[in-house]
């Protein structure tokens, strides 16, 4: 009997890891640190998979940032309004902008590797 240490595809994209084997880092640290988030690793450590399939290839990945930042815009902003009741511009100012400032390094990360997932 074998057993098949491959991750799911979900938990694999949740964890930035390799497409291919699902074991190796995509990016060469956490998204917390702030100056290097998005620095990707150029192979798979593991089954030596390239995570830079051709230049520019990430470029169409700013399509998904953009797309999930407008939805992050209208999520919270829609919350705002009905859970505080229509309130003053600056709350909205608040409310929206903190959490997209905030969720900014993943929304990178995640968008890189939806995009090797989705083309790679």
């Amino acid at each position: 009997m074998t057993i098949n240490n491959k991750k799911s595809t979900l938990q694999a994209i949740l964890q930035c890891k390799c497409p291919k084997c699902t074991k190796g880092n995509m990016f060469k640290s956490s998204a917390l640190n702030m100056a290097k988030f998005n620095e990707l690793n150029d192979a798979c450590s593991v089954c030596g998979f390239s995570f830079r399939p051709e230049p520019g290839f990430y470029q169409i990945s700013l399509f998904v940032t953009y797309a999930i930042g407008v939805a992050i815009f209208i999520i919270f902003g829609f919350a705002t309004y009905y859970v505080l009741n229509d309130p003053p511009l600056s709350v909205y100012y608040i409310t929206i902008i903190t959490p997209a400032v905030l969720t900014t390094p993943w929304n990178l990360r995640y968008s890189k590797v939806l995009m090797l997932y989705a083309f790679g």
